[in-house]
């Protein structure tokens, strides 16, 4: 019988994942230790990266959450927790904020606000994009640059059991 030493210390957070929600939550933690698993290399194995489109939040002028929370509702037909969608909406413009401060290159208008669009059953331009339906993938390479710019995220790649 063989024996495999999958032994990992890892101080503080451990995240078992690298894709979106992964490499945030360890920016999110920093500056707190913080070990990510990720069984490919950054950016390779994350569906994030071939997201298309923008990504709504609240961001523009007159626009609110809950706006868009009451958007989000009218569009789910009945199935979407009304709860869940006022939380989500609370926190969409700061998470633009964050990912922006982070590098990803969102597109602006001539005077540096984010150029906006409406999709789907938007009542509101509040659609931020970048470089058009290139989002998920520029979200994800700031956030990957940032990951590595940051000292107290480790990633850790190919330890997985097998």
């Amino acid at each position: 019988m063989t024996t495999f030493d999958n032994t990992l210390n890892a101080d503080g957070a451990l995240i078992v994942g690298a894709g979106l929600a992964g490499l945030f939550t360890a920016l999110k933690l920093a500056p707190r230790p913080v070990t990510v698993l990720s069984p490919k290399p950054l950016g390779t194995g994350a569906s994030s990266a071939r997201a298309q489109g923008g990504v709504a939040a609240a961001v523009g002028k007159g626009d609110s959450s809950h706006a868009h929370a009451v958007d989000t509702e009218m569009a789910g037909a009945g199935i979407v927790d009304h709860g869940t969608a006022e939380s989500v909406t609370a926190e969409a413009a700061a998470r633009i904020e964050d990912s922006a401060r982070w590098g990803t290159p969102f597109d602006r208008d001539d005077f540096g606000n984010f150029a906006l669009g409406r999709e789907a059953a938007h009542s509101a331009n509040r659609i931020v994009k970048v470089e058009g339906d290139r989002a998920g993938w520029a979200i994800m390479q700031a956030l990957i640059a940032e990951v590595r710019r940051t000292p107290s995220i480790r990633v850790v790649r190919r330890h997985y059991r097998a």
